[in-house]
């Protein structure tokens, strides 16, 4: 019985020691296996991330394409609004230039109406009286007349019996005045 006992105690160890191997090899095997899911799911992790970079850098060029082709159209309506600022800008400044001119030429008229009022006393309102009595009408003559007539009256040159008093009154009178009576004058 003895050999019995001992027997079973044998066996019953080799049976306790074939459990604990049968235990460290299940646990190393799910070991082995818990390793194998995870590089799985990283190697799947990785994969998914490259994937998603490939997605994002896509995505990203085009719309630097969208960016870029924006800016090309903004580029183009700020040269046509360039364009146009210019040529207004020139349109303007003729504009200004024609202002210009019909503003000299009222303040020509008017200077050569203000310089005439000096002479009316004689001549009449309109040039139409024969100044005391003996000059000729000079209502309708012409700018070169006329400036031909006030330089002769002013150098001794012209006029008859009024020469004396002519020649007191235009000599005050420059070149720029005789044009401006002139016109005033020819355009009555």
């Amino acid at each position: 019985m003895k050999k019995l006992i001992l027997t079973s105690v044998v066996v019953a160890g080799l049976f306790t020691a074939c459990g604990n191997k049968t235990e460290e090899t299940n646990h190393e095997a799910a070991k082995t296996e818990v390793k194998h899911e995870v590089a799985k799911v990283q190697s799947t992790h990785e994969t998914k991330m490259q994937e998603h970079k490939e997605v994002v850098k896509t995505q990203a060029k085009e719309v630097i394409a969208k960016v870029e082709t924006k800016k090309e159209e903004v580029k183009k309506v700020v040269e046509n609004v360039e364009t146009k600022v210019a040529e207004h800008k020139t349109e303007a400044k003729e504009a200004m230039t024609k202002v210009q001119t019909k503003v000299n030429a009222v303040k020509e008229e008017l200077s050569g109406k203000k310089l005439f009022a000096t002479c009316a006393g004689c001549h009449g309102l309109n040039g139409e009286k024969k100044a005391l009595g003996q000059s000729a009408v000079i209502q309708g003559w012409d700018v070169a007349k006329v400036e031909k007539a006030l330089h002769g009256y002013k150098d001794g040159t012209y006029g008859g019996t009024m020469k004396g008093v002519m020649k007191g009154q235009v000599s005050k009178l420059d070149d720029a005045k005789i044009t401006a009576i002139a016109k005033y004058l020819s355009s009555l």
